[in-house]
């Protein structure tokens, strides 16, 4: 599926999801074929953008998502096992599983939504780990870098929390506040994973930087170092896939949240935390999926989101059976979850 300003098509493609007025009434359904007619009545009603289904060619993944991912789980519990033992990572292996997860990532939307399927699939620290390397790749490639690059990232996000394994357990897992002592200690995780990686031949300095720095924020407020300004490209890109999983996944200290959630808390770490291009590039894609989402609603609610406001787009408009919830209008209500 593709999203494709309403300027550039011409008539026999066919619709990829439903469009509806500003006013909440169905104009044209999903799978519909757009006619010269369909086209004029956008110019009218000022449609600029639609999505489109994409019936280009694409190379299937040779294997299902979840084989993948659990395959993945057992390579990630693997070296991170035996790091903590003091065995030297095998790069061959994680390269091999970053190759696999790459072939994957084609396709955001499934890809956000497998990705929720396999939330519980594993220990956070493991299934955190996959996540933002996926993130990553898929970033690299919204991002325009060279396949090395995408590559590269993986790698990145696979390997990014690598030094929590040298942190206590009942630090790690504790359930709760983290005391300032307890939490000072986490924070060597970036600089032991740091460590960890260099130590091992083949490393990529560019990946070791990735887990320095990937909790350092552009106006100085991060660690290790507390750098202030630009900040390292793999770090930069980590640290949005990281903030994102983090939020939308359940772990010892904080329940999950909503992607819409996750969206409005990355759009505001835009401002002088992440890395303005790169947290919009994130924010934009990622909201362009929300049209068709069923989701939980705060007043305990099922709905679809069948309208998506540019400026707004985490307070979108749910339809619940034949009533119309406007969240940007009631800020009482929020998404909680998406649910299919």
């Amino acid at each position: 599926m593709l999203k494709i300003k309403t300027s550039n098509l011409k008539p026999g493609i066919k619709l990829g999801k439903d469009i509806y007025s500003y006013d909440s009434q169905l104009l044209l359904t999903n799978g519909s074929t757009i006619t010269q007619e369909h086209l004029d009545n956008f110019a009218r009603r000022n449609i600029e953008e639609v999505f489109i289904l994409d019936e280009s060619p694409r190379i299937k993944p040779e294997r299902e998502f979840e084989d993948v991912y659990q395959d993945a789980l057992e390579v990630v519990k693997s070296f991170m096992v035996g790091a903590m033992l003091g065995s030297p990572l095998d790069f061959q292996e994680i390269d091999k599983t970053v190759d696999l997860l790459r072939e994957q990532a084609f396709d955001a939307i499934d890809l956000f939504r497998q990705m929720r399927l396999m939330k519980d699939k594993g220990e956070y620290l493991f299934t955190h780990s996959i996540n933002v390397s996926l993130i990553c790749m898929l970033l690299g490639r919204w991002l325009k870098c060279d396949q090395n690059t995408i590559r590269e990232l993986g790698i990145a996000g696979l390997l990014h929390d690598l030094g929590k394994v040298f942190i206590e357990n009942d630090i790690l897992n504790k359930r709760g506040k983290l005391t300032e002592q307890e939490y000072e200690k986490i924070k060597k995780h970036t600089v032991l994973g740091y460590n960890f990686i260099c130590q091992n031949p083949g490393m990529n300095l560019e990946v070791a930087n990735a887990a320095l720095m990937h909790h350092e924020r552009v106006d100085g407020s991060g660690y290790p170092s507390g750098l202030k300004g630009q900040l390292n490209f793999y770090a930069a890109v980590v640290a949005v896939a990281d903030v994102y999983d983090a939020i939308t996944s359940a772990h010892s200290y904080a329940d999950k949240r909503s992607p819409y959630s996750a969206a409005e808390i990355l759009w505001q770490e835009s401002f002088g935390k992440l890395d303005a291009r790169i947290t919009k590039v994130f924010y934009d894609k990622i909201t362009n999926f929300y049209v068709g989402n069923k989701v939980l609603l705060s007043n305990k609610k099922e709905g679809i989101v069948i309208y998506v406001d540019p400026f707004q787009p985490t307070r979108p408009i749910v339809m619940v059976e034949d009533e119309f919830y406007n969240l940007a209008l009631d800020r009482s209500i929020t998404i909680q979850d998406i649910i299919d």
